[in-house]
C-alpha cells in the first residue's frame, strides 16, 4: 500500500468495547474529586435502600403482629425518613452526572471540531458534511446519554445488588440460594442480546449519520433543486434514508423488545418461587410474616437493578456504537502535517518553483479495500489502485516574484489540483515545490499558508458583519486598515450604502449581495492579509462582462507587487499574464505569453479562438 493509501474512519469501525468503554472513561477523569462525591451519595442512598425493606419487617412484626401501635408509628416514620433522605442525596447525585455529562460531552464536541480543523483536504474529499455534523451532535448527545444516566445508574445498581444478595443471605440463606436458580436464564438472555445489539445498535448510528448527511446536502443545494424544479428527487433521497434510519431503528428496538419482557418473566418467575416456598414456610412457623415481606422487598429491589442494568446495556451500545465513530475520527491523523523539527518559513520575496512534480488523488474504493489484494479484497480493486492515473504528471515552472501566472485549459485539465498543491492541502507523490529555494514540505504548514492568499470562485462569506468577513483576512485587523483595503479595492463605495456599513449582517454565502459585491469583498479580504502569493480560482468566471470590466482596477491592485496564479476559463482575464500556463490532461503542453502562445498557433490559440466563437465550455 503506498504511503497515501490510508484507512479513513468510517473502515476502523468495530472495535472492542473494553476499548470504547477505556476511551469514553477518559473524557471523564478530568471530574474524579466530583465522581467521588457522587460515589459518597451512592454509598448514602444505597444504605437508605437497604434500610427500608428491614423497617417494613419490623413494623409488621413488631407492630402488626404484636398489636403495638407505637412501634408501628415509629417503623412507619422512620420508613419514610429513610425514604426522604434517600431522594435528597438520589437528587444531589443525578444532578452532579449531569454537570459531568454536560461538560464531558462539550469536551469531545470540542475535541471533534478541532480534529476536523486539522484533518488533510483528503478527509474532506470522502466524507460528507451531513455525515460529520451527525458525530458532534447526534453521536456525541448519545454519549451524554450514557454519561449522565447509564454510569451513575450502573454503579449504584451493582452496589444496590452486592447489598441486597447480603441482606437476603443474612435473612435466609436457603431462601436467597433458591432466588438465584433463575441466574443462569437471565445470564443466557443478556449474552443472546449482547451479541446481536452491537451490530444493531451501529446500524442505527450509520443510518442516523446518512440521513443528517442528506439532509444537509439538500438544504444547503435548495436553490439549485428549485431551480432545477428537483424537490420530488430530493423527496425521494429524504424518503429513502429516513426509511433506513427507521429500519435500522425497528430492527434495534425489535431486538429490545424482546429481551426486556424476558428480564421481567424471569424476575416473575424468581418471585413466585420466593412467595410460594416462603409462604409455605410461614404457615409452618418457620419464618416470620414480616420477614418474608422483607424478603420480597429485597427481591423485587434485586430484580429492579437486574432489569435497570439490561435498560443500561441498551443505552450502553447506542453509546459504543457512538463513541466507536467519535473515536474513529479522533484517532485519524492528518495525512499532511508538519515534519520533525520543521521550521516556520521566513516572509518570502514570492519565486515559486516546482520541480518534476507529479500527483494523484486516492480513490475512496481502493483505500477500503486495500491496494494489495488482502483481506478479502478482489485482485481487481488492487489493480485499479496501481494505475490510478496521475492528476500531474512531470510538472515543472518557475515563476519570479512578483509575476502574474495564468493557467488554461479545459475542466480536469490539473489546474486547480496545481494551485492546492502550492498550500499544501495535498502533497505530490513525487517531485518538489520551492518558495524561495526551499521546499515546502520541510517548513511548517501555518508558514505556507500565511504566506497565501485565495480568492475562490465561492467567496466564501460567513454569516456576520462585512467587517468581520473582512477581518477573516488578518484577525488583527484594525478598522481603519479594513476602511483603507476595502478604498483600494472599491469595496467602500457600496459597503458605505448598506443599511448599517460595515456592520450589515451577511447571510450564508452573502446571498443578499451581488456576484460583483461578493467578489469585491473576498478581493479586499486578500488584500488585507498582504500575501506574497495570490492565488484566484476562477474568482470571475461567475460575473458578467461589464461587472469583470468594473472589477479590473481592484484586481489590479490586489496583483500589484505579488506573484499570482490566475486559474480562469475565461481567457479575457489573463490576457496580461507574465505567463500562460496551458494544461491538458495533468501536463504542461505550452507556456508563453498571450501573444507568443497565439502567434504559435497551437493548444492556446485553439481554446482562445473556439472562446471567441462561443464554442469555449466555461
Amino acid at each position: 500500500m503506498s504511503r497515501h493509501m490510508r484507512v479513513y474512519d468510517d473502515e476502523k469501525l468495530e472495535r472492542p468495547i473494553t476499548e470504547t468503554l477505556g476511551r469514553l472513561l477518559e473524557f471523564i477523569r478530568p471530574y474524579s474529586r466530583r465522581m467521588v462525591g457522587v460515589l459518597i451519595l451512592m454509598l448514602l442512598t444505597t444504605a437508605a435502600m437497604l434500610v427500608s425493606p428491614v423497617l417494613v419487617q419490623k413494623a409488621i412484626d413488631e407492630g402488626l403482629v404484636a398489636a403495638d401501635y407505637d412501634a408501628l408509628l415509629l417503623y412507619s416514620i422512620l420508613y419514610m425518613a429513610v425514604n426522604l433522605a434517600e431522594k435528597v442525596g438520589l437528587r444531589f447525585q443525578l444532578f452532579n452526572m449531569v454537570w459531568i455529562g454536560q461538560n464531558a460531552v462539550m469536551e469531545i464536541r470540542r475535541r471533534i471540531f478541532y480534529k476536523y480543523l486539522d484533518l488533510s483536504m483528503s478527509y474532506y474529499d470522502h466524507h460528507r458534511v451531513g455525515d460529520m455534523m451527525a458525530r458532534i451532535t447526534e453521536d456525541s448527545n448519545a454519549l451524554q446519554n450514557f454519561v449522565t444516566w447509564a454510569v451513575v445508574n450502573t454503579i449504584a445498581n451493582v452496589l444496590t445488588l452486592v447489598g441486597i444478595i447480603a441482606a437476603m443471605l443474612l435473612y435466609d440463606w436457603a431462601l436467597a440460594l433458591l432466588t438465584l436458580i433463575v441466574m443462569p436464564m437471565m445470564i443466557a438472555l443478556t449474552i443472546w442480546w449482547r451479541r446481536r445489539a452491537a451490530e444493531k445498535y451501529r446500524a442505527v448510528r450509520k443510518a442516523v449519520g446518512k440521513l443528517s448527511a442528506t439532509l444537509q446536502e439538500s438544504l444547503a443545494g435548495m436553490r439549485v433543486v428549485q431551480a432545477f424544479v428537483r424537490e420530488y428527487r430530493e423527496r425521494v433521497r429524504f424518503r429513502e434514508a429516513a426509511t433506513d434510519e427507521l429500519k435500522a431503528s425497528l430492527a434495534a428496538d425489535r431486538l429490545a423488545s424482546m429481551f426486556f419482557p424476558g428480564v421481567d418473566l424471569i424476575s416473575y418467575i424468581g418471585m413466585a418461587i420466593v412467595v410460594g416456598f416462603g409462604g409455605m414456610r410461614v404457615l409452618e412457623g418457620q419464618l416470620s410474616a414480616g420477614t418474608l415481606a422483607a424478603f420480597l422487598l429485597f427481591l423485587n429491589r434485586f430484580f429492579n437493578p437486574i432489569r435497570d442494568l439490561a435498560m443500561r446495556m441498551d443505552q450502553l451500545q447506542a453509546a459504543a456504537a457512538a463513541t466507536e465513530r467519535i473515536l474513529n475520527v479522533l484517532d485519524t491523523e492528518p495525512e499532511i502535517k508538519d515534519k520533525p523539527g520543521a521550521k516556520p518559513l521566513p516572509r518570502i520575496k514570492g519565486s515559486v518553483e516546482m520541480r518534476d512534480v507529479s500527483f494523484h488523488y486516492s480513490r475512496p474504493e481502493a483505500i477500503r479495500e486495500g491496494a494489495d489484494g488482502k483481506n478479502g479484497s478482489h485482485p481487481s480493486v488492487a489493480a485499479e489502485a496501481d494505475e490510478m492515473t496521475d492528476v500531474l504528471q512531470d510538472v515543472s515552472l518557475k515563476v519570479e516574484p512578483g509575476q502574474t501566472v495564468a493557467l488554461v485549459g479545459h475542466t480536469g485539465a490539473g489546474k486547480s489540483t496545481l494551485v492546492r498543491l502550492l498550500g499544501r492541502f495535498y502533497e505530490p507523490q513525487s517531485g518538489q515545490i520551492l518558495f524561495d529555494g526551499v521546499d515546502i514540505s520541510t517548513v511548517t504548514l501555518k508558514s505556507v499558508r500565511d504566506q497565501m492568499a485565495w480568492v475562490p470562485q465561492d467567496t466564501g462569506l460567513f454569516a456576520t458583519t462585512i467587517r468581520e468577513n473582512l477581518r477573516y483576512g488578518r484577525l488583527d485587523a484594525t478598522d481603519e486598515e479594513i476602511e483603507a483595503a476595502a478604498r483600494e479595492t472599491g469595496a467602500h463605495d457600496f459597503i458605505v450604502k448598506l443599511p448599517k456599513g460595515y456592520d450589515t449582517e451577511v447571510e450564508e454565502g452573502g446571498s443578499r449581495l451581488s456576484t460583483g459585491q461578493r467578489q469585491l469583498i473576498s478581493f479586499t479580504r486578500a488584500l488585507l492579509a498582504d500575501p506574497a502569493i495570490l492565488v484566484l480560482d476562477e474568482a470571475t468566471s461567475s460575473v458578467d462582462t461589464i461587472t469583470e470590466l468594473q472589477m479590473q482596477a481592484a484586481l489590479e491592485k490586489l496583483l500589484s507587487g505579488r506573484t499570482a496564479f490566475i486559474i480562469a476559463h475565461r481567457l479575457s482575464t489573463i490576457i496580461r499574464a507574465d505567463q500562460v500556463i496551458v494544461m491538458d490532461h495533468g501536463k504542461i503542453v505550452e507556456r508563453g505569453t498571450h501573444e507568443e502562445l497565439l502567434a504559435a498557433r497551437g493548444h492556446y490559440y485553439r481554446l482562445y479562438t473556439a472562446q471567441l466563437r462561443g464554442s469555449f465550455e466555461n
